[in-house]
């Protein structure tokens, strides 16, 4: 059975490493090099799968043209697999009829059902094929060894055999309900695009693939891609990476639930799946600007302008009143946008951040009036930072796009580039603020700086080594980078792809100054390096050149301290 934990394992194998390096030196687009790592990380044996690119790679020759050559096949084949896997397949009439019997024709994964008022079917829920046939159709041709080979190696001989039987079953027989379950809605389409992997749920005890059980409990997982999907349930909630998925029958006899096996093959498709989608989406080319984005771009550049002297009319009217009318704005926003956390989007293009008085810091509203006053980076601008007895209420603008985290995936490697010259220039800027405060390291409003990094900061410090001091517990821990005397910068600290926003594939702005303020100047770096998880580098390699490979000593002072201290 696929699993996320063994493939992040098997990363660590110097076979799987050399094939994955030896992928990343393709000039090739970033979905294409994610297509052929996957068919590496997510094969069923990625030992196997490193070694057979390898051997392609270095077979008769070791000049790299015919290394690119080889992988530029296998690529072009696994794409031609991969594409199979989106065929959307016919259920013959019986197999339906036996599907919405077991499943009492309800959504698996949401639970939803036809709706009442729908005369004309189209809320009802399809029977749904988990591996579509036309994976394997024609494979026996001599015009498709190559794609048969691949296959074997991704599926192991075995796996590939065991998918043959199921695939090549009569369609009235009683094995293709085990290929084929019910779906309704956004699911249909995030199951087939790869967007949701069903795994199986270990904890619960049902570890066979395919034992002839009444209920099967299986985790649902968005995956490795982003932007992930966003499926309801029944009730209007949201259903979670990780959440349950249970499914049931009254008679595993004579109607047997969808195969462990084949959810685990279409598993480890879902990858590929989605940057076949991604690469689609890339090759389409990014929207054209219209006349209507041009008139809307001058329309906020105009409000920006404005804001200073919108805001200062604003803070004429009573406390009381401002106060109920931002409670007011929350409430419809809420209705019009949904309930967002920890930043609530309400009308007239603002956002509200609003907490206790004594939880939500008071650092923000500072430091964006420090970013308006001496830089043109595309950041929010404050309408007011609102302290009353009981709340706090930070009311700001917010630049267009969407966040990095959910479109980095479709960034070519060019537009990467000119993100981290972007990001370059916003740091620059950053550094001109001038620290208006007496203490040297501290937040944008002469505080303890506020950063999550650091554990429990009093006060302010006067001095770099003062810093050091708090920050290192340990005298263990003390690297000879800590002696050497740094720049004290504003820096947004907190740089990562959650904060950062794009639009049409450029930089459009920078959010969430929290925990801005004065602090050493690698501290952008290192932070922006700090909590990154996963197998992806791409953030990384943007943020390595925003620096210019900068701070590498200070990096690995850092990261010892990380390993050894727990900031919560």
């Amino acid at each position: 059975m696929f699993n996320t934990a063994a493939a992040l394992k098997m990363e660590e194998d110097p076979d799987v490493q050399s094939a994955l390096a030896l992928i990343g030196t393709l000039p090739l687009s970033p979905p294409e090099h994610w297509l052929l790592r996957c068919f590496v990380r997510d094969a069923v044996d990625s030992k196997a799968a490193a070694l057979y690119v390898l051997e392609r790679a270095t077979h008769d020759s070791g000049d790299k043209t015919h290394a690119e050559t080889e992988l530029r096949s296998l690529l072009e084949d696994w794409k031609q697999l991969v594409e199979r896997f989106r065929s959307p397949t016919r259920v013959s009439a019986v197999t339906e009829s036996l599907v919405a019997a077991r499943d009492r024709g309800v959504c698996c994964i949401t639970k939803r059902s036809r709706v009442w008022w729908d005369v004309f079917g189209w809320s009802r829920p399809l029977p749904i094929r988990l591996v579509p046939p036309e994976i394997i159709a024609g494979l026996g041709d001599p015009s498709c060894d190559s794609l048969r080979e691949i296959l074997t190696v991704f599926l192991t001989k075995g796996g590939l055999d065991q998918l043959t039987n199921w695939l090549n079953a009569s369609p009235n027989e009683l094995s293709q309900l085990r290929n084929t379950w019910t779906l309704g809605g956004a699911a249909v389409a995030a199951f087939r695009a790869g967007r949701v992997q069903i795994l199986q749920n270990w904890v619960s005890g049902n570890k066979s693939y395919d034992l002839e059980l009444s209920t099967c409990e299986y985790v649902l997982s968005y995956g490795m891609v982003r932007p992930f999907a966003a499926i309801t349930n029944n009730k209007g909630q949201m259903i979670s990476s990780l959440e349950s998925v249970v499914i049931s029958t009254r008679d595993p006899q004579t109607m047997p639930l969808p195969s462990a096996f084949l959810f685990d093959i279409h598993s480890r498709f879902c990858n590929s799946l989605r940057w076949l989608q991604i690469q689609g989406e890339m090759q389409r080319g990014r929207p054209k600007n219209t006349f209507l984005h041009s008139c809307k771009a001058t329309f906020r550049r105009m409000i920006n302008r404005a804001i200073p002297a919108l805001r200062h009319a604003w803070l004429c009217f009573p406390l009381r009143a401002r106060e109920l009318t931002y409670q007011l704005l929350l409430k419809v926003g809420v209705k019009m946008y949904g309930k967002m956390i920890p930043v609530q989007r309400v009308p007239f293009g603002l956002y509200i951040k609003r907490s206790p008085r004594k939880v939500l810091p008071r650092n923000e509203g500072p430091a964006l009036m420090l970013v308006e006053q001496h830089t043109d980076i595309p950041a929010p601008r404050l309408i007011e930072s609102l302290i009353t007895k009981s709340r706090t209420y930070v009311v700001m603008t917010r630049p267009p796009g969407a966040t990095l985290h959910d479109t980095i995936n479709t960034l070519s490697y060019a537009e990467r580039s000119q993100l981290a010259y972007d990001l370059r220039s916003c740091v620059s800027q950053f550094r001109k603020i001038p620290n208006p405060n007496s203490a040297a390291i501290c937040s944008a409003n002469g505080g303890p700086p506020l950063d999550y990094r650091i554990t429990d900061p009093s006060e302010p410090f006067d001095s770099e080594e003062s810093f050091n001091s708090h920050i290192i517990s340990q005298s263990s821990l003390r690297s000879a980078i800590h002696d050497r005397h740094h720049e004290i910068f504003f820096s947004h600290a907190d740089l990562n792809p959650i904060n950062i926003l794009i639009e049409r594939g450029r930089f459009s702005g920078i959010v969430d100054f929290s925990c801005a303020g004065f602090y050493p100047e690698y501290w952008e770096y290192t932070k922006g390096v700090y909590g990154h998880l996963g197998l992806d580098r791409s953030w990384l390699d943007i943020l390595g050149d925003t620096f210019d490979g900068m701070y590498g000593d200070e990096l690995a002072a850092e990261q010892l301290l990380w390993e050894n201290e727990n900031p919560f």
